[in-house]
């Protein structure tokens, strides 16, 4: 059964800037496993909607523009090449979720709406949204009337990394 993961922009940030040795602290050397370890899995598959996309390529463009600044070469991500293999696109589309835990800010809405829509797409009935983000996600997991039921993961928070490590 496929696993359905969003990836929050903070924490494919915080992995293409380890990528490239530009932040080299423990939150972005997590990042860059937590995501090395999921391209590698068989069952995970990434999904993504046009509002993801477009928060994905505003950040892709900043750690561009430091690496251009810094001058560091290969100028290009053998992480974006992986993550585009192993991604989906869903459609955009609005759901209504009953939020376990504090509410979720609105504008973050759409990483719970890919990971629903592409929990219908292959049909199963859990996806996961993986962040590092404090001030927004203090829920952590989010329902709707069909069934399917998103994992808010933060990746700062230890229980909830090994909740995914027993995923892969």
């Amino acid at each position: 059964m496929p696993v359905v993961i969003v990836i929050d922009t903070n924490v494919l940030r915080y992995a293409l800037e380890a990528e490239k040795n530009i932040r080299t602290d423990g939150e972005a050397v997590t990042a860059y496993g937590v995501i090395a370890k999921l391209l590698k899995s068989e069952s995970v598959v990434l999904v993504i909607n046009d509002e993801t996309a477009s928060e994905y390529s505003r950040h892709i463009e900043a750690v561009r523009r430091q690496i251009r600044r810094k001058r560091i070469y290969p100028q290009f991500f053998q992480l974006l090449r992986a993550i585009k293999a192993k991604s989906r696109r869903v459609a955009l589309e609005d759901h209504e979720f009953v939020i376990k835990g504090e509410p979720i800010g609105r504008k973050d809405l759409h990483l719970l709406n890919s990971a629903k829509t592409g929990a219908l797409k292959l049909k199963t009935k859990e996806a996961f949204v993986l962040t590092f983000a404090q001030d927004v996600y203090r829920g952590k997991e989010a329902k709707n009337g069909k069934g399917v039921i998103v994992y808010l993961l933060n990746l700062r928070d230890s229980e909830e990394g090994e909740h995914l490590e027993a995923l892969l």
